[in-house]
């Protein structure tokens, strides 16, 4: 793991700037990170935060070309997300480009190109987008369809990819709002990671952002919501998918104040679902000769990328021989046996290994990490916190384990089935 000093810097017009120098590829990562997702958005715009990255890649007002245009001409890749807490860019290039990609990133966080037709194009991406994702069996599973089940509130709730139908009537100020309200210097992280020198990339920086004019950040409010009392449930029809399937969903604790909750649960999770003999599917099988397909995670969408409320998951797809009641019997035993006993010794060395490969693995592909150190800053004021993350797993014990499997109670959870069609 790279233990390169980080340099952190904020502007006076609120940019918070990280710098991480790493020599051992002649390549450099640029992220910028804007406090705002899905969450944020009103009920009648649902889908906003999404459409309003698609925009962002027209570029800035200075150049006619686009974003992707101006960045794969210098020999670069580019791409973005948008999240529960956040909206990310992300750009990798050659170390030489790197100045060129920060003035773009500079541009359009100064004045980017917003119009009627630009619009109108983006929505009609972001629906194919959409369409895309949800038009294939087990679509929109388990999100957005598992959300609504767990929590209450339209921010917690609602399909952050897009609802067509309020997007199509998503006017010109609108986006000029959205944009002034939360594409300010000061509700922004920008991260540059590789073979750079912080001096000089600093003062590449300080040149190009450093004139944008100050606005304040918007304050965002607590999503937090009271836990389900009792077990909540949902199905749908899903006419493509071939088993019938379901999906857990339990509240975690907030990833800010303990992060080794979430190693905790992350270790459970592949205990019970990882591996080449993974518990639940080693029980069942036993149990009933069939096979069934399990997966877990902590995070919705990813490990330590949201503030609370987020969620632990589990998915399974079963025969339609054996009923979600008994699948979710063998969850359930499994659970108390791992809150009573804990995992073995092996079973927890096995996780800490595989995670620890997994996450050196990821962060030597410059495009995660530039991202990670932007998040956990913009999240968690803890870039550092990026570098500690094998240690963290490292300290998860057996007791760790226990308690996180029982704290995910049958009496608080959200359970979504899908039944296939009937042919």
């Amino acid at each position: 793991m790279k233990t390169a000093e980080i340099v952190r810097v904020s502007l006076p017009n609120g940019l918070r700037v990280v710098i991480e120098e790493d020599h051992s590829a002649p390549v450099a990562g640029v992220a910028v990170h804007y406090d705002v997702g899905f969450r944020a958005e009103a009920e009648n715009r649902s889908g906003l935060a999404h459409l309003f990255e698609h925009l962002m890649f027209q570029g800035g007002t200075d150049s006619e070309r686009d974003h992707f245009q101006q960045v794969e001409g210098i020999g670069g890749f580019c791409n973005a997300s948008t999240r529960q807490d956040y909206t990310d860019f992300y750009t990798v290039v050659p170390a030489e480009a790197v100045a060129r990609v920060i003035e773009l990133e500079a541009a359009r966080m100064r004045a980017p190109k917003i119009t009627e037709r630009a619009i109108q194009a983006q929505t009609s991406v972001v629906r194919e987008e959409v369409l895309g994702k949800i038009r294939k069996p087990y679509g929109g599973f388990p999100w957005p369809r598992l959300s609504p089940v767990l929590f209450h509130d339209f921010a917690n709730t609602h399909d952050g990819y897009g609802d067509y139908a309020s997007l199509q009537h998503v006017t010109l100020d609108d986006c000029l709002d959205f944009f002034d309200r939360h594409y300010s210097p000061a509700n922004a992280v920008l991260t540059i990671a590789g073979d750079v020198e912080p001096g000089a990339v600093l003062e590449v920086v300080e040149r190009s952002f450093g004139t944008i004019p100050a606005r304040p950040a918007t304050a965002l409010g607590s999503w937090w919501e009271p836990e389900p009392a009792g077990q909540v449930e949902a199905e749908y029809i899903d006419p493509m998918a071939p088993l019938p399937a379901f999906a857990l969903g339990h509240r975690v604790p907030d990833a800010g104040a303990d992060p080794r909750a979430h190693f905790a649960l992350s270790t459970l999770a592949g205990v019970l679902t990882g591996g080449n003999r993974p518990r639940l599917r080693e029980r069942l099988r036993l149990e009933t000769g069939q096979i069934i397909t399990f997966s877990a995670r902590v995070g919705l969408f990813d490990f330590l990328d949201a503030r609370e409320p987020d969620m632990w998951l589990l998915t399974a797809v079963h025969p339609k021989v054996l009923s979600t009641e008994r699948v979710l019997d063998a969850v359930d035993a499994e659970l108390d046996s791992l809150g009573t006993l804990g995992p073995s010794e092996e079973e927890l060395r096995r996780r800490r290994t595989t995670w620890i490969n997994a996450h050196h693995r990821s962060m030597d592909e410059l495009a995660n990490r530039v991202r990670m150190l932007g998040r956990f800053e913009l999240l968690f004021d803890d870039p550092g916190r990026v570098g500690r993350l094998p240690e963290l797993c490292a300290e998860v014990t057996a007791a760790d384990v226990a308690a996180a499997a029982r704290s995910l109670r049958a009496d608080s959870r959200a359970l979504l089935r899908v039944v296939p069609q009937e042919k």
